[in-house]
């Protein structure tokens, strides 16, 4: 392709550059500041004034013209350029991909992208794109490709809708954000086919304003409304409103309409911190024979105001619920079918009616018994801990984790192992105590009584405080230790009456010393991935030595221990002390352990 000059670029100014006449000079002692130039000397400084400006005045010219001739030929460029790039694009190999792979690439670079409204925009300078806004930018280049994102019914099925103050522009009429957040649900509902729906529904009240004067609220019923009219296409549902009880009426048309409905996260806050009156209570979910996942966040009473097919549930968390007395025994009774639960933060007041000799399997009480329970997590404060671990029986129970708030007592968690029976198939084991540096010593011990009681565990994430005094001694793997079985540890008795609880009572029937014997059983005989976050180590010796005689176990009698002892796989640390740490001991233990084939991470 040829491309012609403009005629003036070729041929220069013959003033201005062929004829470079010199500029005119001063006689050299005018030049001195003490020269004081005569009449006839000012009139031929003068001139030669005159005839500089004169030829800075055409160069002036000259380099304007230039210029001009410059932004000329860069736009004839950039024209070329697009030229070239279409022409190119005609022999693309991408116009050779079916458009249902094609469809296929979209699906899985939008796999974490979710359709929003309102449009996320980019932080100022920030170069890290936007997640939801990647499915707009594929559709911005070219007509081909967003007729491909359009037929993807999968792609506009999963939708979010934020409707808070902060989100919606300001000084914009109602009626104008109803119309377009309504075109847009109409968008995603018309793309999306006969998808089951996902969606994402959040609502924050503004500031100051009544429920009557609030625009969101306003806006928020209207989508609601939008959204149960199909909601037989509801899948995955989470209304995370402002006073979710009050939307209750908007939400009834939905009875006996989500057959689809699997599941479903309810999240309550603001006003609803009071008790919902009991015509607010939410039945649309009565009728759901798919529901089996179910979260509820900041919800007052649940088994009173939300009206639910909990016999079916497989799924529960409940975080910051309030619960009347006994309410939490009646929810578990009617999520009998429960595999995994957790509850975080709340208030239980129910108290478990157990015989005296509660730690035996046979004992009688009003636990719950939950044959399916697999995963249990309870972040709580200890004594609600304790109370749950009272109203639970789980003989399925393989995954366990603990995060206690305030002082931890184990012997309720022990009791619920024994009654339960499911201390050999527990499997993995998360364990954060509370850290009090005052009651530290008897939550150490504790956790060793409870590691002492699940044989079976393989991985075991311990989150706790100075772990050498108490812990990983005795995790240790010493010569002449077997895997066998091992009496369960008791707090000795002038311990029994510390400030967590008389722990002693439920630590089993046989007496050890708090000091290790050396011979034995080996605690957790088979551990594989061992976490420990220790935010007070004053030292690695002990944590080196136990963590090396575990690299080794399976080495067999050679190494003078049982060969039925696992051998560490991974090992994950985060030691911090006060004052910044320094452990010379864990450089050989990184040299054991890439000798052995163990990953190991050290963070300090």
């Amino acid at each position: 392709m040829e491309c012609t000059l403009p005629s003036h670029c070729s041929d220069l100014d013959g003033q201005a550059l062929a004829n470079r006449t010199p500029l005119p000079k001063l006689a050299p002692f005018l030049l001195h500041s003490s020269s004081i130039p005569s009449e006839e000397e000012k009139l031929s400084v003068e001139k030669a004034i005159q005839e500089t400006k004169t030829t800075l005045s055409v160069l002036d010219e000259e380099i304007a013209r230039l210029r001009s001739s410059l932004a000329l030929l860069e736009s004839r460029r950039e024209g070329t350029e697009r030229h070239l790039a279409e022409q190119q694009a005609v022999l693309s190999s991408l116009r050779h991909i079916p458009p249902e792979i094609l469809g296929e690439i979209f699906l899985y670079t939008c796999s974490e992208s979710t359709i929003s409204w309102p449009r996320h925009s980019h932080p100022p300078q920030s170069e890290i794109p936007v997640i939801d806004e990647i499915p707009w930018q594929l559709g911005a280049v070219c007509s081909y490709w967003r007729t491909v994102l359009h037929s993807l019914p999968k792609l506009w099925s999963t939708i979010h809708v934020d409707v808070a103050s902060t989100q919606i522009p300001q000084g914009v009429p109602t009626l104008y954000l109803t119309q377009r957040v309504h075109r847009f649900i109409e968008t995603c509902l018309t793309r999306s086919g006969s998808e089951p729906l996902n969606f994402t529904l959040k609502y924050a009240a503004t500031p100051s304003k009544s429920p009557e004067e609030d625009e969101a609220r306003e806006l928020t019923c209207s989508v609601l409304a939008a959204l149960v009219e199909v909601s037989e296409r509801w899948a995955n549902v989470t209304l995370d409103l402002e006073d979710l009880f009050s939307f209750h009426a908007i939400l009834a048309p939905a009875r006996e309409r989500v057959p689809n409905l699997h599941t479903l996260y309810l999240c309550s806050s603001g006003q609803s911190a009071t008790t919902p009156r009991p015509w607010h209570a939410i039945d649309a979910f009565v009728v759901a024979p798919r529901l089996a996942n179910l979260t509820l966040i900041h919800i007052s009473h649940p088994t009173h105001n939300l009206r639910l097919p909990w016999y079916q549930l497989k799924s529960l968390r409940s975080k910051g619920s309030n619960f009347h007395e006994g309410e939490f025994t009646r929810l578990l009774q009617q999520s009998h079918s429960l595999e995994e639960f957790r509850t975080e933060d709340e208030r239980v007041l129910d108290l478990a009616v157990t015989s005296a000799n509660s730690n035996t399997s046979n004992s009688n009480n009003s636990a719950v018994h939950l044959p399916s329970l697999r995963s249990l997590v309870i972040t709580n404060k200890g004594s609600y801990i304790s109370r749950i671990f009272q109203l639970i029986t789980a003989p399925s129970l393989t995954h366990l984790s603990i995060h206690s708030r305030t002082a931890y007592s184990a012997d309720h968690t022990i009791s619920m192992l024994r009654r339960s029976l499911c201390s050999l198939q527990l499997r993995s084991l998360t364990l954060e105590s509370s850290r009090d540096l005052e009651v530290m010593w008897e939550e150490n011990y504790g956790i060793f009584c409870l590691l002492a009681e699940v044989k079976g565990v393989e991985e075991c994430v311990l989150r706790v405080s100075k772990a050498a005094d108490e812990i990983i001694p005795r995790l240790t793997v010493r010569r002449g230790m077997g895997a066998g079985p091992q009496r369960s540890p008791v707090i000795p008795s002038s311990h029994t009456s510390s400030g967590i609880g008389l722990m002693g009572s439920g630590y089993g029937m046989g007496q050890v010393s708090t000091k290790t014997s050396g011979q034995g059983a080996v605690l957790l005989p088979n551990l594989r991935y061992f976490s420990l976050e220790d935010s007070f180590c004053d030292s690695a010796a002990e944590l080196k030595e136990m963590l090396q005689s575990r690299m080794v176990a399976g080495g067999g009698a050679s190494n003078g221990v049982s060969s039925g002892i696992a051998q560490l796989s991974k090992v994950h640390l985060k030691l911090s002390r006060p004052a910044p740490p320094s452990y010379s001991e864990l450089d050989i233990l990184k040299d054991v352990a890439k000798e052995k084939g163990v990953q190991m991470d050290i963070l300090v």
